[in-house]
């Protein structure tokens, strides 16, 4: 009788020491997964493209390619809402309207809308984004140009091309972000989307 009141006594505390030792390890595995560094900074926010800054990458990207450009704007606005569990959904709504004038006589118009919604994820790793299931369908981009006021004919070739401004899950996606700025850079494009929030 007393020795397995001891027995009892002893196992008890183990049990204890287990169930507590198993808690901890819990706290543990879930502080492991909560975000730091570029992750941290990121996650969890609505951004808002700095589509000024846009533009003006734009113009410099043409004019690197002998495209006599002379101005880019941008009007409207492009969203990017990254979910704290790597959800990603892009609302454009913006347009660039660039002018080109290889002589003085002579202009071409190109008005380039963004228009719809992109959706997927993209997971963080380090300074890395890898985007992943992007679906677009009602995203489009469309391109129009005007020769000295006209449209040029159905089947003319386009009188320039311009570089792509937005991303999908092609490539990853570099990045930083500090505070209220973030940028992200596709690999290999010439174009980083700076971001505010």
């Amino acid at each position: 009788m007393f020795t397995a009141r001891r027995a009892t006594a002893v196992a008890l505390p183990a049990l204890l020491v287990f169930a507590l030792s198993g808690c901890s390890l819990l706290v543990a595995a879930d502080s492991e997964n909560t975000p730091t560094g570029i992750a941290a900074c990121a996650l969890g926010h609505t951004w808002s493209l700095d589509t000024k800054n846009l533009s003006a990458q734009v113009l410099t990207n043409l004019q690197k390619s002998g495209i006599p450009a002379t101005t880019v704007t941008a009007e409207g606005k492009q969203t990017l809402d990254w979910s704290i569990r790597g959800d990603v959904a892009i609302d454009s709504d913006y347009t660039l309207t660039i002018n080109v004038a290889p002589a003085a006589d002579q202009l071409t118009v190109a008005t380039q809308t963004h228009k719809g919604k992109a959706t997927g994820q993209a997971y963080i790793d380090a300074e890395v984004a890898i985007p992943r299931n992007w679906k677009k369908s009602t995203f489009k981009v469309d391109t129009k140009f005007v020769v000295n006021g006209a449209a040029p004919a159905a089947d003319a070739p386009a009188p320039f091309s311009i570089i792509a401004t937005d991303f999908d899950d092609s490539v990853g996606l570099e990045l930083t972000c500090d505070a209220t700025t973030m940028t992200t850079h596709p690999r290999g494009s010439a174009i980083t989307q700076t971001w505010t929030r």
